[in-house]
């Protein structure tokens, strides 16, 4: 009954949309550019390129690229594939019209309305405005039935461009948008992708969201002032020593240096104290080092869709540089590789090379721990983070713990990892681990095989220790669009008590 509802709809907009008589000018709001530039210049001189599936192409993020190409090939370029497009795919009910994708298709028309029509005849300009129009009555007919935690950003950016145009803004929406803004957003301001880039996407799209509502004379514009200020403030804490962000849930370096760039223009920004981390990616910083653990608590809300099973996973870097990582992710081919999101990728414990969420492409996790415990104290020596999961409990009855003490005056990591019976069993099962080495670090064994001095690039020598012979195996770090080979530190073994702990640390010498 929905689905014939909608096609009726469909074709009611269908022989409605060549009526747009609506002004498109000016209106790009546009403050951080995350277009992938490099991925989209390997098909944009393609015949047809507009049948790829890639998300580039049907987000419409192309335009931007023809936009900076420029000159008469941009522009026809531009209009001769948005026309193909929109032949193909105007009568369609799925895909390319799920997801946010006519959002994000409407953005780029929008803010790249001027450069198309630049040299437009009026029948051209007639089109583009239809499309335009069609898209917005789509938007519009989508947004209200669609789960709030299936809304992203661009959604929101999308319809409200849509129904300001169409001059049915009002506060209850408005309102409404913000209901949706604050249910992906955690009480310390952290979107709950736990995706730095992400984000730094969602701040960018608030900051946007301000700026249409400035333009077209809304009143209410301090409505998201406290979310973008307390969103920026802990984005403020989620850089490496190197400057580098994190490499969580699917975050790249691409985009890095305009994110730093566009918080250190906001006069507004202060640092804040962070006293209640229980979930998410907690922190520790000082002077010289920084330390990330990985304590969320998956779900199966959609926006967690992308979560990797990196459970008590960590990152270290210090004096400017990198130490231990994750491996990475990649936009270069389009998704980040499943095998990316593996817990073998991630610096953390695993057993039996099995994950401790179950992943699948394009979906929430259907297996994850349901429990992730996180807890942190203080003394004058160090800080203390321990973190427990029971993403094992099922398949082996295995809980997971790690505990970290992070030194305050001396350059040292303290590590004790712990598995745990939760019954008697007999048996025997393999762990792994694993720290996954960042790129360019040098490394020697001691004579007894249970310490390791690395080398990093800038000379640092750093020994890691542990209560039991470690082996090197080979790793890869993929981050931006660029795959390297490193290694990794792994203490492995065979678990037959009902509980092991095991001992290591990391010192700069």
């Amino acid at each position: 009954m929905i689905i014939f509802f909608k096609k009726v709809l469909l074709i009611f907009i269908y022989f409605r949309f060549r009526s747009s008589n609506y002004s498109y000018l000016d209106l790009n709001f546009r403050k951080v550019d995350f277009t992938n530039y490099n991925q989209i210049k390997n098909f944009i001189f393609k015949k047809n390129f507009y049948k790829n599936k890639n998300r580039n192409v049907q987000s419409f993020d192309f335009l931007n690229f023809s936009s900076r190409l420029g000159g008469k090939i941009g522009i026809n370029l531009s209009k001769d594939t948005i026309f193909d497009w929109f032949n193909n795919n105007k009568r369609k009910l799925g895909f390319p019209w799920s997801e946010d994708l006519p959002s994000k298709r409407l953005i780029n028309l929008l803010y790249n309305y001027e450069y198309i029509n630049s040299s437009s005849k009026i029948n051209d300009r007639k089109k583009i405005d239809a499309i335009i129009y069609f898209h917005i009555q789509r938007i519009l007919l989508d947004f209200n039935s669609k789960k709030i935690n299936y809304i992203t950003s661009f959604d929101l950016i999308g319809y409200l461009l849509a129904s300001a145009i169409l001059k049915k803004i009002n506060i209850k929406k408005i309102e409404y948008i913000k209901y949706i803004i604050d249910s992906q957003v955690d009480k310390l301001g952290m979107h709950k992708s736990y995706n730095i880039l992400e984000h730094s996407k969602f701040i960018n799209n608030l900051i946007e969201i301000k700026s249409i509502l400035l333009f077209f004379k809304f009143k209410k514009l301090n409505l998201f002032d406290e979310i973008i200020l307390k969103m920026t403030s802990i984005l403020n804490e989620y850089f490496h020593t190197d400057g580098s962000i994190p490499l969580f849930n699917g975050s790249n370096n691409i985009y890095t240096k305009k994110i730093y760039d566009s918080l250190n223009k906001d006069n507004f920004l202060k640092r804040r104290k962070f006293n209640n981390v229980d979930n998410g990616i907690a922190f520790y910083s000082d002077k010289d080092k920084k330390l990330f653990f990985d304590v969320i608590q998956p779900n199966k809300d959609l926006i967690s869709s992308n979560l990797s099973a990196g459970t008590l996973s960590i990152e270290l870097s210090g004096f400017g540089e990198k130490i231990l990582t994750n491996c990475g992710a990649s936009e270069n081919f389009g998704k980040n590789p499943e095998y990316l999101r593996y817990s073998a990728a991630h610096s953390t414990i695993i057993l039996q090379n099995t994950n401790i969420s179950e992943i699948r492409e394009g979906n929430p996790h259907i297996k994850f721990p349901q429990s992730v415990v996180f807890r942190k104290e203080a003394n004058d020596k160090y800080q203390t983070f321990e973190g427990s999961h029971n993403g094992y409990l099922k398949k082996f009855n295995k809980i997971i713990k790690r505990k970290l003490n992070i030194y305050r005056n001396i350059q040292k990591l303290e590590g004790e990892d712990s598995i745990i019976s939760y019954k008697d069993i007999s048996s025997r099962l393999i762990y792994h681990i694993r720290f996954h080495l960042a790129d360019g670090i040098i490394f020697n064994f001691t004579n007894n095989k249970k310490n390791i001095i690395l080398k990093t690039k800038l000379n640092n020598i750093w020994l890691f220790k542990s209560d039991m012979e470690l082996v090197v195996e080979d790793s890869i770090l993929v981050d931006n669009n660029m795959t390297k080979p490193t290694k990794q530190i792994v203490i492995k073994g065979v678990l037959s008590d009902k509980k092991i702990i095991k001992k290591w640390s990391l010192e700069k010498i």
